[in-house]
Order: C-alpha cells, then sequence, then structure tokens
C-alpha cells in the first residue's frame, strides 16, 4: 500500500518536462541577456534620458506644442549648444595642438639633455625609450583611435535616436503596460511612474548643473595656473564630473598629465585642486544642486554609485543614482506606504486612547465630595 501511495504522489512526466523546459527558457534568457548585455545597457541609458527629459517637455506642452515638437526643440537645442561648444573649442584646440608640436623638439632636447623636470623624469624612468616605443605603436594605436571614435559616434546616433523614441512614445508605453494591470496595481504603477519621471528629471538636470560648475571653476583655474589645452581638459572634467562622486579625479588625470609637461609645481597645484575641488562638489555642491532630486542619503549615493561601477563600469556609476531611486519609490510604494499608514492609524488609536484615560483619570479627580451636615448647626 505504501508503494502504491508514493507512486501516486510522484508527479508525473509531463511536470519535469515542463519543469526542464523553465529551466531551458531561463538559461537561454540569462546567455541572450549576456550576448546583447551592451544593447541592453544602451537601451536602459536611453530610457533613463528620456525619463529625464518629462519634465522639459511637459512644460513645453503647457504652453501649446504637441510633443513631437517638444523633443524635436529640445534636440534642435542640445545640438546646437554642442555645435557652438565645438565651434568655440575646436579652434583653441587647433592652435594649442600646434603650439605644442612646436614645443617637442625643445622638449626632446630636455629629456636627452637631462634638464629640467622632463629630464629628472627621465633619469629616473627612462622616459626616452618610452617614447621611442610609444611612437613606434602610434600608427596602430591612431587606428585603433580612430575605430573608437567611429564607434562612439554610432553608439551616439543611437542613444539620440533611441532617447527620441523613448522621450516621444512614453506615454503610450505607459497606457500599455497599465492596461496589462488590474485597478488596484494599475494605480500604483503610474504613482510609482510618476514619482520615478521626476526624480529622474531633476537628477539629470542636477548633473548637468554640476557638471557645468566643474567645467566652469576648472577652466578658469587651469587659465590662472598657464595650462595648455585649458579649453579641452575643462571640457573633459565637465563630462566625467557627470559621474557622481568621484567623477572630477577621473578629470584630474589627464590634467596632471598634460601638467607634467609644464613643471612638478603645476603637478602638485592640479592635484591638490581637484582633490580640495572634489570634497567642495560632494559636500557643499551637489547636496545643494540636487536637493531632494534623488531623495538618498549620502551614504546611499556613495553605496550605489561603488555597486553600479562594479556591475557596468562608468555607464553602471552612471545609472546607479537614477536606479536606486526608482528602486526606493518602488519599495515605498508597494510596501512601505500601507505599513506607514498602519503604524500611523494605530499610534492615533493609542494616543486616542491615552487621551481618554486621562480625561477620565482627570474627571474622576475632580468630581466633588458630597457635603456633610454639621452638628449642632
Amino acid at each position: 500500500m505504501a508503494e502504491r501511495a508514493d507512486e501516486r504522489t510522484w508527479p508525473p512526466v509531463g511536470y519535469w518536462m515542463r519543469v526542464t523546459a523553465g529551466v531551458v527558457v531561463v538559461l537561454l534568457a540569462f546567455r541572450v541577456a549576456f550576448v546583447i548585455g551592451d544593447i541592453l545597457v544602451l537601451t536602459l541609458v536611453s530610457l533613463v534620458l528620456a525619463m529625464g527629459l518629462q519634465p522639459a517637455i511637459e512644460w513645453l506642452r503647457r504652453r501649446g506644442l504637441s510633443r513631437g515638437w517638444s523633443v524635436a526643440i529640445i534636440f534642435v537645442v542640445f545640438l546646437g549648444a554642442v555645435g557652438a561648444f565645438l565651434g568655440l573649442m575646436i579652434p583653441t584646440l587647433v592652435r594649442e595642438v600646434g603650439g605644442l608640436i612646436d614645443q617637442l623638439p625643445e622638449y626632446a632636447r630636455q629629456i636627452e639633455g637631462g634638464e629640467g623636470f622632463l629630464g629628472r623624469v627621465q633619469e629616473r624612468f627612462d622616459l626616452a625609450a618610452k617614447l621611442d616605443q610609444l611612437a613606434r605603436q602610434l600608427p596602430g594605436t591612431v587606428l585603433s583611435g580612430l575605430r573608437g571614435a567611429a564607434t562612439a559616434l554610432f553608439t551616439g546616433l543611437t542613444l539620440l535616436t533611441l532617447v527620441a523614441f523613448f522621450a516621444t512614445a512614453l506615454p503610450r508605453l505607459r497606457r500599455g503596460v497599465a492596461r496589462l494591470l488590474v485597478r488596484d496595481h494599475r494605480e500604483e504603477f503610474l504613482a510609482i511612474l510618476k514619482r520615478s519621471t521626476d526624480r529622474v528629471g531633476g537628477y539629470v538636470i542636477g548633473i548637468l548643473t554640476v557638471g557645468a560648475i566643474a567645467g566652469t571653476v576648472s577652466f578658469a583655474f587651469f587659465l590662472v595656473l598657464g595650462l595648455p589645452f585649458a579649453a579641452a581638459l575643462a571640457f573633459w572634467t565637465a563630462l566625467t564630473d557627470l559621474i557622481p562622486t568621484v567623477g572630477a579625479l577621473f578629470g584630474a588625470a589627464l590634467a596632471a598629465v598634460v601638467a607634467a609637461f609644464v613643471g612638478p609645481a603645476e603637478v602638485i597645484a592640479v592635484v591638490a585642486f581637484f582633490l580640495v575641488y572634489q570634497q567642495v562638489e560632494n559636500y557643499l555642491i551637489q547636496p545643494r544642486v540636487m536637493g531632494k532630486a534623488i531623495d538618498l542619503s549620502f551614504g546611499a549615493v556613495i553605496l550605489s554609485v561603488i555597486v553600479g561601477g562594479a556591475l557596468a563600469g562608468v555607464v553602471g556609476a552612471l545609472l546607479a543614482l537614477p536606479v536606486a531611486a526608482i528602486v526606493k519609490i518602488a519599495v515605498e510604494e508597494l510596501y512601505l506606504r500601507d505599513r506607514l499608514e498602519e503604524v500611523k492609524d494605530a499610534d492615533a488609536a493609542a494616543s486616542k486612547g491615552s487621551r481618554r484615560k486621562s480625561q477620565a483619570g482627570r474627571g474622576k479627580r475632580a468630581a466633588p465630595k458630597p457635603a456633610t451636615r454639621r452638628r449642632g448647626g
């Protein structure tokens, strides 16, 4: 009888076939995600940027423009700003590169003669041999750089196309997902999406503002220091400063390399400037500029950036804060809000009960004592 009972309770073959099929599908999904990981990351970046543009799009829509025209105007302004910046930077960059080429014979003479800062570096690190090796590798390096530039250009155009698509189609996507949900879940989804869009929009505006401040301050410092390539280095600093918390330090590396061709005092000044500026940015600029844009504590910001950078490099560090803010909003809407309301109601009921007991106790103490008749009166 026991064996027959075991046979009846053992799952049929169809059950194990379905389990096997499910495991295979999951493994295939992980494999596909690994293969197209770059595309998924690019799509996620595009979606976050499209969400960040929604406040500006809604501002234009309130002034009578359609969503398509609003997206078009934003992109025209963006491309115009990039074109104006490149128009200002490229002539300066060409002039400064020409100056650097003119100074190369002098640098070579200093290295060969052991003069100046470069001469001392040559004596200690054999700089001439490394430069000779670098010169032999220069054609391959240039070709690799051109391929990298072409890939970056294609990726940038793809990113702009996806951002434009998501920025235009986001309401349709939102309505399409909402139709698949029941009423209660639909309200929660729309609330999460609304708050997330506001947070991501504030985040995008905040990091652009922080980057612009870093670029402006560093440009002024480079000019005062007399550093070559001041405009290009300031642009690089503003670009790397988009990475929260540690971005300016990445900009410092290139500035320190350029300062090495000027002198050791300039290198020390650049390193000291960026170390001080990073602290000022972390504790003064970012809290004031970002405000309540992402509503995360400083510890959560640091941890999110570290985890995002470890998982996906620079892109992960850029996406860490908006993703963390969205996760926090989802947890608050789905789990914490009802619990907090329950705790609030329980505290209010307990407080109301304690007030009733206190009032009852005061009423008993204040009750008049019955009068006693005096004798002999």
